[in-house]
Order: structure tokens, then sequence, then C-alpha cells
């Protein structure tokens, strides 16, 4: 990746993580400034779908709608940008050529962060790492 990286989209597995107070994830972003760091507009549909398909009124529903709207109270949210769709095709039909299939919410997420020269945190190095021009980590490597 040959321009600087502006900012780390965090993951579903990494916003989970961090809904439930996982303290290895809490240790590193304490490292780092708070504006480091957005969501996408997949993730927040991921999250949303998590959280809807829970019982409504249950405590486990409401425990992550206060986390939820924590995080997003938080965090910025990368807009879905035109740029995004050309990367995503691309990213996708060479996935497919490889015989290397990601789902395509992680390559939608992949895209978009491709976008805005934007990093991804993830504890899903398996396929994010299929994402040759990306660069993803996992916050108990870093």
């Amino acid at each position: 990746m040959g321009t600087a990286v502006t900012v780390t989209v965090l993951d579903t597995s990494a916003c989970a993580a961090l809904m439930r107070h996982d303290p290895d994830i809490e240790h590193y972003l304490a490292q780092h400034a708070p504006g480091e760091f957005a969501l996408v507009p997949p993730v927040v549909a991921e999250i949303e779908y998590g959280i809807r398909r829970l019982d409504e009124g249950s405590h486990k529903r409401r425990l992550l709608e206060v986390e939820r709207d924590r995080l997003f109270d938080t965090l910025k949210v990368l807009e879905w940008v035109p740029e995004a769709s050309t990367h995503f095709g691309e990213l996708k039909a060479d996935l497919e050529r490889k015989g290397t299939p990601v789902d395509d919410m992680d390559v939608a997420i992949a895209a978009i962060a491709l976008s805005h020269r934007a990093a991804v945190l993830t504890a899903n190095i398996a396929h994010f790492s299929r994402f040759t021009e990306l660069a993803a980590r996992h916050w108990r490597d870093s």
C-alpha cells in the first residue's frame, strides 16, 4: 500500500470485542487518539442486525443497545464513496478468480477502507489478509 493510512476501521469482530469490554482491545485503543478510528456502513448494519435479532426488551439487548450507542457516539462512520464500489467489484472478482471468496460484508468493509486509505482492525485476519492492498491487523498483534 503506497499511500499512508489515515484512519483505522474497526470491523464487526473488533466492535463486538469492544462492546464486550475485552481488555486487550480496550488497551490497544487507549494507546491511540480517538480520531484514529472509524466505522463503515456494513459494520453498522451488522451491529444493528446482531442487536435486532434478540428479543425486544431482553436484558442482553438493552445492554448491547447501550454499548452500540456509546460506540456510534464516539466513532465517525466513513461514507461508501463511488471509489468503494469500484474496489468492491475488483476485490470480489479477484478473490473469485483465485478460488478464495470472502463474504460480501467483509469485501465491502475492505473496499470502503481502501477508498479512504484506511487500515482494518479485526480478529478475522484470515479473511482480511486476502486483500493484498489492505493493511489489516489484530489488536493483540499490534
